[in-house]
Parts: C-alpha cells; sequence; structure tokens
C-alpha cells in the first residue's frame, strides 16, 4: 500500500507540536508571556491530533480482538524496552534508597506518574485497542454521527466542570478522560468515510481556525491546557488542521517521511531530554518573549537531531520501534 505522506504531515506537526507544549519542563524560569499563551493554545492540539490519526488509520483495519492483543502487545513490549533503558540510565545518578521508585517506573506510567508518564498515552490507546471490535461496529453503522455528537457534548460538559471546579485535574488522570480520545478517534474515523465532505477544507481555512485559537487563548483564561481538549474551538481547530493536511498533495517526501518515522523516540524521550537543559538556564537570561524562542529553539534542535542519531543506532534502534 503507497504511504499516506499527509498522515505523516500531521505526525510530523503533533510531534513538534508536543515539544512546544511541554518546554514548561525546562527546569529553568521561562516568564510568562503572550507567545508562551499563544504556544501552549496553538500546540494543545497534539494529542487529539494523534488520536485523530489513530481513528483515521484504524478505520479501515480488521476490527477484531486478535489485531487488537497483536497491537496492545507491540505497545507494551515497547513500553518496557524503553522503560529499562532510562530505568537503567537513572539508576547510574540515584541512590540506592530510591530504586524502588524507579522500578514503578514499570507500571506508574499508567496514572501519568514516574519518569515515564508520558507513556499515559499508550495507556489510553490500550483502552481503544480493547474497545476496537465494539468501536468498528459504530464506525460501520449509520449511528457513527450520532456517537460522535454525544461525544461532543459529553466531552464539552466536562470542559464547563474543569473550568468551574478543575473536576478532571482533581479526579480523573488522562488515562482514563477516555470521552475526548474516543471522541477523537471517531471523529479521525469519520473524516476517512466521509472524506469527500473534509476535502473542501483547505489551508486558509487552517490558517483562520489558528488565528480564532489565538484570540481564543488570550481572551480566555484556561488554567491547564489539558482542559481545552472538551472546548468547542479546540475541537474546530483540530478538525479543520487535520482536514487541511489530507487535502495537500505531497509528492516528494521523503523529509516529511524522516521526521514522522521520529515520533516515537521523541515522544520517549523529550520528557528526559529536556528536564536535564535546564543548565542551560543562566545563558539566556533574555526577556520574557526573547527567552521563550530561545528555549522552543534549544528543544527542537537538541530532541530532534538527537532522535535521529538514536535510530542510526542498530540496537537502540530495536529498541525504540514498536
Amino acid at each position: 500500500m503507497k504511504r499516506n505522506l499527509s498522515i505523516d504531515l500531521v505526525k510530523t506537526i503533533a510531534m513538534f507540536m508536543v515539544l512546544a507544549l511541554h518546554i514548561v519542563l525546562f527546569k529553568g524560569n521561562i516568564p510568562l508571556s503572550i507567545f508562551r499563551s499563544w504556544n501552549c493554545g496553538l500546540a494543545t492540539i497534539a494529542i487529539p491530533l494523534f488520536f485523530m490519526v489513530s481513528g483515521y488509520l484504524l478505520s479501515h483495519k480488521p476490527f477484531d480482538y486478535r489485531y487488537s492483543f497483536k497491537k496492545i502487545k507491540s505497545i507494551i513490549l515497547f513500553i518496557l524496552k524503553t522503560t529499562t533503558l532510562f530505568v537503567f540510565i537513572e539508576s547510574l545518578f540515584f541512590s540506592e534508597g530510591q530504586v524502588l521508585q524507579l522500578l514503578r517506573s514499570y507500571y506508574s506510567w499508567i496514572m501519568q506518574r514516574g519518569i515515564m508518564w508520558q507513556y499515559w498515552y499508550f495507556a489510553a490507546m490500550i483502552i481503544i485497542y480493547l474497545l476496537l471490535p465494539f468501536l468498528g461496529k459504530i464506525i460501520q453503522s449509520r449511528y457513527h454521527l450520532h456517537v460522535v455528537f454525544c461525544l461532543i457534548c459529553i466531552s464539552f460538559v466536562f470542559f464547563l466542570l474543569n473550568i468551574y471546579c478543575d473536576f478532571e485535574r482533581i479526579y480523573i488522570r488522562q488515562t482514563f478522560r477516555i470521552w475526548y480520545w474516543l471522541m477523537y478517534f471517531l471523529v479521525g474515523a469519520y473524516i476517512r468515510n466521509h472524506y469527500n465532505f473534509f476535502s473542501r477544507i483547505t489551508w486558509r481555512h487552517a490558517f483562520c481556525a489558528v488565528v480564532l485559537m489565538m484570540v481564543y487563548v488570550y481572551y480566555v483564561e484556561i488554567p491547564y491546557d489539558e482542559y481545552s481538549f472538551g472546548s468547542i474551538i479546540c475541537m474546530i481547530y483540530a478538525i479543520v488542521v487535520f482536514s487541511a493536511c489530507l487535502n495537500i498533495k505531497i509528492t516528494k517526501g521523503k523529509i516529511i517521511q524522516e521526521l514522522s518515522s521520529l515520533f516515537l523516540p521523541v515522544y520517549a524521550i523529550h520528557p528526559y531530554i529536556i528536564s536535564k537543559l535546564g543548565f542551560l538556564d543562566s545563558y539566556i537570561d533574555f526577556s520574557p518573549s526573547v527567552k521563550y524562542f530561545a528555549v522552543l529553539g534549544i528543544v527542537m534542535i537538541v530532541n530532534v537531531p538527537l532522535a535521529y542519531l538514536l535510530m542510526k543506532i542498530p540496537y537502540v534502534k530495536e529498541i525504540f520501534k514498536m
């Protein structure tokens, strides 16, 4: 089957958005500025885009448990291999009393904790794979759009609860905010099955969506970026960007394909790498806006080339493959 370079473009954009979103892990002082606010707002759709990509790709896959368990097995093996690598690296610096804390990393990712906390995304994907036969029936039925609409309504209710009382931050880990992940997953599948309708969306519409999101971030104070997942504006923004990418005809996409293949290593290493870059803080003592761009540039320049180099090392490459 011919590789879908448009999907590679979506994955590449989402990968860079994840890096932009997580510059807050930089252990220096990144002062608040309008650019930092816009960065977090515009990059909010990184995870929704990944779930939409999954829905788009899996909508034409076998909807049976044999396929689901095969994918779950590959996810768990990936997590075990990469976690072991990072536990080994951290054990070189941890004291003997902290070994138990490191060992908890083999399961604490489910609850978005430990040194591999970012793997909560894979825990959510495991849930989706377990539900895949049921989701397949929805995708193939005439009630697909009805279910999406119900999930949009549920997500919006949680958005309002979060704004009012930080409901999800207090009671529900991101792994289990399944209404968002199912909604974006099913939206991705719906876009594929009704592509003729979404083929009208271009980058002019995406630009308007970006401006809309910037205005939204400027005027609406959102305590945490993840709260935006349930906002109607964030949903529109994600759908328009995703659709606009699909409608770009890419003929020579070697760079996009290469960057897309770096998603897993970048996603695995970026929290650890960003947290270790804090020593540079004293060297980038600029105004808030300039410092933000400096840190963002450093995060991009270090993580992506490092992931590329890791994938050129035979044994390490096998660790980061799924």
